[in-house]
């Protein structure tokens, strides 16, 4: 049976298989970082880096704050964010968000912030681009440093950060947009601050090229395995040996192991990476992003169930995921699947930090990934939205409810 996976990768055989030969091909390695600056139109500092959280470590350490200093985060981020900010003898500081726009809810913020805090880190959750003007008033007036995280919500060339912000983080990683299967941009308004962390990062070993030409292989496979034919036949396979599914595909795209986190960051970007990073903006193609988009609307369109997914007022969204909220996620989730889709409960290694964060907690605990990409057909989608009626009509968590 054919089964539509949870993510499409963003990358093509072609990409893959260029990748592969690409050793063979002389490079310099500063000429491919300046071109690859050149794809980027700011005024601001350009840090190319072997990923957001490396380029978020060494914020903290070029900025040495002192012990128990605050940093404000949104409540849903990526775990390891959190970690890092503990390592640096720092606290997270979790703002709860309004569901229906994925921003941090300001009241909370504006309850939350003291005179320990010094950084704002706001994550662009799923694809959807949050107003920041509210946010960079409020850290101006309180001396704090505005940090967006755009690893989620890369729109090509649409969207380069807010002009105010003070860092605005873009990942590159394997199952991003535009994916080079790692790499990230780190836009730097302060001069002295990007020469800081450029200092500290010319001080990482390089990361090996035999360790990227084995993760080319890897995610090629995965290319391969994510057809819906081939999909079909290895979820069939895997339920024959009782194998978990998401257990299995968690621990084949997840881009670090368990154990100490910043070992495993400070390192610089490998030449092979660098090369299809930059061949991936050389060949930018914008149409993709607008056909993930308009199969998105479709299926929005089609549902007629608006205010049932998170960020459904954003005024801006490039749909990188479509996740909704339910009830019972797992029945969902199986029942989806047994219908040819593949959506899941985790797509991506966010959680709600803290404790607290009401919002946040909901979200985490409700939420499922559906299948949606640009190649799914619109026959499909059509397909899929009769599949979620019938499986658990009136059981759906409805994202603009407010609770206590």
């Amino acid at each position: 049976m054919k089964v539509y996976p949870r993510l499409a990768l963003d990358i093509t055989f072609k990409d893959l298989s260029f990748n592969l030969l690409s050793p063979c091909l002389f490079a310099d390695r500063q000429t491919i970082i300046g071109s690859i600056h050149s794809y980027w139109q700011t005024s601001k500092e350009i840090l190319v880096s072997l990923c957001v959280r490396t380029s978020f470590d060494l914020l903290l350490k070029s900025l040495e704050l002192p012990a128990g200093s605050e940093i404000l985060m949104s409540a849903v981020n990526i775990m390891h964010m959190e970690e890092i900010v503990k390592q640096h003898d720092c606290i997270p500081i979790p703002i709860d968000l309004d569901l229906a726009t994925l921003a941090p809810s300001i009241e909370v913020l504006e309850r939350s912030i003291s005179p320990q805090s010094r950084i704002l880190v706001i994550a662009h959750l799923f694809g959807a681009i949050i107003d920041l003007d509210p946010y960079v008033d409020l850290c101006k007036s309180n001396n704090i440093l505005l940090v967006e995280d755009c690893a989620q919500s890369f729109d090509g060339w649409r969207y380069l950060g807010h002009p105010e912000a003070d860092l605005s983080l873009f990942s590159f990683g394997p199952i991003k947009s535009c994916t080079a299967l790692g790499g990230a941009i780190t836009l730097v308004r302060d001069k002295d601050l990007a020469e800081k962390m450029q200092i500290i990062e010319s001080h990482y070993p390089l990361k090996s090229e035999l360790w990227f030409t084995k993760r080319t292989l890897k995610y090629l496979c995965l290319k391969f395995l994510s057809i819906p034919q081939i999909f079909g036949i290895l979820l069939a396979c895997l339920k024959r040996l009782n194998i978990d599914l998401d257990r299995s595909i968690g621990s084949l795209t997840r881009g670090f192991s368990s154990g100490d986190i910043q070992s495993q960051l400070q390192y610089r970007p490998p030449i092979g990476m660098l090369r299809l990073l930059q061949r991936r903006f050389e060949n930018l193609d914008l149409s993709r992003f607008d056909r993930r988009q308009q199969a998105a609307r479709n299926f929005l369109t089609l549902w007629e169930r608006s205010n049932f997914y998170p960020g459904y007022k954003a005024t801006r969204h490039s749909y990188w995921v479509m996740p909704i909220m339910t009830k019972d996620p797992q029945l969902l989730m199986h029942r989806l699947r047994a219908a040819g889709f593949d959506p899941t409960t985790g797509a991506t290694s966010l959680k709600a930090i803290g404790s607290g964060a009401i919002q946040a907690e909901r979200l985490i605990n409700s939420i499922l990934y559906l299948p949606i990409s640009a190649s799914l057909p619109a026959t499909e989608i059509d397909r899929l939205v009769r599949s979620i009626s019938l499986a658990k009509i009136g059981s759906l968590e409805d994202a603009s409810k407010d609770v206590a």
